[in-house]
């Protein structure tokens, strides 16, 4: 009887433990967390330890991870990772590593995803994910270049988001806790959409609801406007008759609407590419109105959300979503675009960050995104950073944070970026492309704004330059030495003050073949063209050199030159000087003649007998024949190439 009762006993405790293990697995997938959490605590209480599978332990992570509780976060998941080993859940393994980077443990966070990118990327991945950690390691070291401020129309429930509307700024809030019902997930008042007036960058008055005949019972969130605040776009959680729309997994998702403001009675328009099994938000309308950003977790995607694409046409209908890659969407959520100036600014989990969601940029150019950049401290920190908004002034603008010092949930913050402030330091050598020799007394210049010179230094005895650049600059490095073609390259900074790049080089083809120099002055390389005795006129030995000429600014075709000729020293200095003007004039006609653009010959002087090369007297007595042809020549001096 007692070997029973021990049974029936362990049998009863056991399906205790299964009851709330069941129920706190059915709060979980409902995403109800706050109701999760004891309900899992309440089963590990009740089961024995050996008995757990690890996939409590993930659930465990998942609950407490999105309830912000990081330090239980880590305490469970760490347990799970033990027991599975690395990899075994693409999206939990990432919270695993969001968790350590939030608790800022770094180091420990980048041998967790390492192991991910290796094992699951590709090699792009791995690649990009080597180079945002180098710039990451460079931001932690180095000062913020961002002043913010937390707005003072921040409530103690969540504010964030933002956009600009004729002198508005509308927000989403959750302050409305009277008003609306309180949201199961995380017992928090569901969110509406708010709007107040400027009076200034971060002054704002007559706070309220931006209308009330849009605002529905559930949430309401993250709004953008067309040109001329035509059309409002938000998101909000899908509705029949006011009643939340459940599907088979007991989910309610997502959907963007369209409103017409001018409409006399305003009417939700659905818009095509929303889904019954996914959520879409985050709208965002381009200042010409012509594209349409948002995130949705649409099948197809590389992860939970992804930022999308589509085209808006000029007769009101859309293009085909376009998920933006693998390079910007992670495998975890990215949300929140804001699309200008041809970069696009995002919020993501999945690159490396401080922790939480953090706000990175990446530029738009020949039709791809660039590398992406984390904005670095202060608008990032370890928690969750999101909703990047330009502001009316250059260089600042708005972005949203539930960071400690709050003043409750998410806040709204301005930020101001100093960037006259931020300095950038390259380094780098100029070789022979040959010979691989360094070559000293090189000028590198750097140009900014279309050809505007911003700095120009000579290299040194080692070959070597240094330079001062701002920061997020676009700037055409160029390096050119007598002699020597030029090598060139577009190079951008990225936004780390007192970043060290170094091994910027260039390469530099030696064109002694076809030019020589004379101290700084380059000149055509050719064989003297020799006039006879007190003739300008080009005779058929003066000609074949001339073609000579023809060929390097054929080969050239931006190259300017200047004619300089010359006469021996018999007979008088203005016989020579006329003699000499006529020699330079009759070579600049010929080359006229044969092809070469006025325009491209910037002068034609005769100097007479005041620059010859061997020095004779008025008789003879000192230079040969020989010498005093050598003196009757015509120079070709390279003026740009």
């Amino acid at each position: 009887m007692r070997t029973i009762y021990i049974l029936l006993l362990f049998i009863s405790v056991n399906a205790f433990s299964q009851s709330n293990l069941k129920k706190a697995n059915e709060l979980y997938d409902r995403h109800i967390y706050i109701e999760a959490a004891p309900a899992f605590e309440k089963y590990m209480a009740s089961a024995k330890k050996e008995n757990v599978a690890p996939e409590v332990y993930m659930k465990m992570g998942d609950v407490y991870y999105n309830l912000k509780d990081y330090y239980k976060a880590k305490e469970y998941y760490e347990i799970w990772y033990k027991k599975v080993g690395p990899n075994q859940d693409n999206f939990q393994g990432f919270q695993y590593y969001d968790t350590l980077r939030y608790l800022k443990e770094y180091d420990k966070a980048s041998q967790v995803v390492e192991l991910y990118v290796k094992e699951k990327g590709t090699p792009e991945m791995l690649n990009a994910y080597y180079e945002e950690k180098s710039r990451f390691e460079e931001l932690i070291k180095g000062d913020t270049l961002y002043t913010i401020k937390n707005l003072e129309l921040n409530s103690q429930y969540a504010d964030f988001g933002g956009a600009i509307s004729e002198g508005t700024f509308v927000f989403t809030s959750a302050r409305n806790k009277e008003a609306n019902k309180i949201y199961e997930r995380d017992n928090t008042p569901y969110l509406a959409i708010y709007k107040a007036d400027m009076n200034g960058p971060e002054s704002f008055s007559n706070i309220g609801l931006f209308n009330e005949d849009l605002e529905t019972p559930y949430h309401d969130a993250t709004v953008s406007f067309s040109p001329n605040s035509k059309y409002i776009y938000f998101a909000s959680s899908a509705q029949d008759n006011k009643r939340k729309i459940f599907t088979g997994d007991k989910r309610n998702y997502f959907n963007i609407y369209r409103v017409d403001l001018t409409a006399k009675k305003l009417k939700k328009e659905l818009l095509p590419f929303n889904g019954d099994t996914y959520s879409s938000g985050h709208p965002f309308v381009t200042e010409d109105g012509t594209k349409l950003f948002f995130a949705s977790d649409m099948p197809g995607g590389f992860g939970k959300a992804d930022i999308y694409v589509c085209d808006i046409y000029e007769d009101g209908t859309y293009s085909k979503p376009r998920n933006l890659g693998p390079l910007i969407n992670s495998i975890v959520d990215d949300y929140f675009p804001f699309y200008k100036d041809n970069t696009l600014y995002f919020s993501s989990e999945g690159h490396v960050g401080f922790g939480g969601l953090d706000v990175y940029k990446t530029n738009f150019q020949d039709g791809i995104f660039g590398a992406v950049i984390n904005l670095g401290p202060n608008i990032n920190s370890n928690a969750d950073d999101f909703a990047y908004v330009a502001g009316l002034e250059p260089d600042s603008g708005y972005f949203s944070s539930d960071r400690a010092g709050g003043k409750g949930g998410d806040d709204i913050y301005s930020f101001k970026y100093n960037v006259k402030e931020c300095l950038q330091t390259i380094t780098g050598t100029v070789y022979d492309l040959e010979t691989k020799e360094i070559l000293s007394g090189a000028k590198v210049t750097a140009y900014i704004n279309d050809g505007q010179v911003h700095q120009e230094v000579i290299t040194d005895e080692m070959g070597s330059y240094t330079m001062t650049l701002n920061c997020e600059t676009t700037y055409t490095l160029e390096a050119t030495k007598a002699g020597y073609g030029e090598d060139a390259l577009d190079f951008s900074t990225d936004l780390i003050p007192g970043h060290l790049m170094d091994m910027v080089d260039f390469r530099l083809k030696d064109l002694s073949e076809i030019f020589v120099t004379d101290g700084d002055v380059e000149k055509i390389r050719i064989d003297p063209i020799y006039f006879e005795y007190y003739r300008y006129n080009i005779n058929d030995v003066a000609a074949i050199q001339l073609k000579r000429v023809i060929e390097v600014m054929d080969s050239y075709p931006e190259m300017i030159i200047k004619i300089e000729s010359h006469t021996d020293q018999r007979g008088t200095d203005y016989f020579n000087k006329t003699l000499s003007s006529n020699r330079a004039n009759s070579t600049k006609d010929w080359l006229i003649e044969n092809g070469i653009d006025p325009s491209r010959i910037e002068s034609a002087i005769g100097y007479g007998e005041s620059r010859p090369i061997h020095i004779c007297d008025e008789d003879g007595k000192t230079c040969t024949e020989l010498e005093y042809s050598e003196n009757r020549r015509s120079e070709f001096i390279v003026v740009s190439r």
